[in-house]
C-alpha cells in the first residue's frame, strides 16, 4: 500500500512541483502555480458537486412543502425528503469526495514540501526525481523564502490560517442552498434538528473551517499556501457554475449598504 502511494501519487505531485521550481525558482510562487495546475486538473472531480449543491437549492420550494406538511412527524419529514432527493438524483454524501480528494492531495503536497524543506540530502531528492534535467546538482540548495514566511515552518503571524479559515467558510457557504423559510421551520421545532440535510450542511460550515485552523498551527505555511490557493480556486469556481449560492444574502446585503451610501 505504502508503495501504491510512493509510486502513484506522491512521486508525481512531487515531481510536477520539482518541474515548476525548476523554472521559476522561488518554492511559493512554484506552490501557487502547482495549486493552480492541480485544481484545473480535479475540475471533473469537484463539478458534480458543485451541480449538487445547485440542485439541493433547486428543490428548495418543494422541501418547504414537506417541512410545512410533515412538521409534527419528523421521521415522516426525513422519508419524505430522501424521497424527494432520491427523485432529483442527489445524494447529500456527494461532497465526501471532494473533501476526500483534497486532503489525499493536502498530504501529497505535504510530504513534498517537508521533502524539499527538512534538509533532505540532495541525493535523496534526485533519486525521486524522474526526469534527469531536473535535478539538483550537489551544491544548489532550495530557496524555502517566500514573503516574509520560512515555508518549511509555520506561518508566525498566522494570516495565512486565518485566509484558510476565512475562506473556506465562505467556500462551504456558497455550496449551501439558502432559504429564510427552511430557518424559520427548523426553529419552530423544540431540537431544531427537523432537518436532516440543513444541518448535515451546518456542521460542515464549521467543521472544515476549523481543521484548518488546527492545521495553520502546525503545518508549514508552503502547505497552507496551497490550502488558501485551492479554496480561492474553488470559491471561483462554484461561483461561476452556480453564482453565489449561501452567500447570496450576504452580497445582497453588502449591496444595499454600498448603495445607500452612495
Amino acid at each position: 500500500m505504502a508503495e501504491i502511494w510512493q509510486n502513484i501519487i506522491l512521486n508525481p505531485i512531487f515531481n510536477i512541483l520539482i518541474i515548476i521550481y525548476s523554472f521559476v525558482g522561488n518554492l511559493g510562487v512554484a506552490i501557487i502555480l502547482f495549486t493552480l495546475i492541480i485544481k484545473a486538473i480535479m475540475i471533473p472531480v469537484t463539478l458534480p458537486s458543485i451541480k449538487m449543491s445547485q440542485k439541493q437549492r433547486d428543490i428548495q420550494p418543494e422541501i418547504q412543502k414537506i417541512k410545512e406538511k410533515y412538521k409534527h412527524d419528523k421521521k415522516k419529514m426525513a422519508a419524505m425528503q430522501m424521497e424527494l432527493m432520491k427523485k432529483h438524483g442527489i445524494n447529500p454524501a456527494s461532497g465526501c469526495l471532494t473533501t476526500i480528494v483534497t486532503l489525499v492531495f493536502m498530504i501529497a503536497v505535504y510530504r513534498s514540501v517537508i521533502t524539499m524543506t527538512d534538509g533532505t540530502s540532495i541525493n535523496d531528492l534526485n533519486k525521486n526525481i524522474y526526469f534527469q534535467q531536473f535535478q539538483f546538482s550537489q551544491d544548489e540548495t532550495i530557496n524555502t523564502k517566500f514573503l516574509y514566511l520560512d515555508l518549511s515552518k509555520p506561518d508566525p503571524l498566522f494570516i495565512i490560517t486565518i485566509l484558510a479559515v476565512v475562506f473556506q467558510f465562505l467556500a462551504t457557504k456558497m455550496m449551501m442552498p439558502f432559504s429564510k423559510i427552511n430557518d424559520k421551520l427548523v426553529k419552530k421545532t423544540p431540537d431544531k434538528t427537523d432537518d436532516m440535510l440543513q444541518s448535515m450542511q451546518k456542521q460542515n460550515l464549521y467543521v472544515m473551517p476549523l481543521m484548518f485552523f488546527v492545521f495553520g498551527l502546525t503545518l508549514p505555511s508552503g502547505v497552507m499556501i496551497y490550502i488558501v490557493v485551492s479554496t480561492l480556486f474553488q470559491i471561483a469556481q462554484t461561483y461561476f457554475t452556480s453564482g453565489w449560492g449561501g452567500l447570496e444574502p450576504w452580497v445582497k446585503k453588502l449591496s444595499l449598504a454600498k448603495g445607500a451610501k452612495k
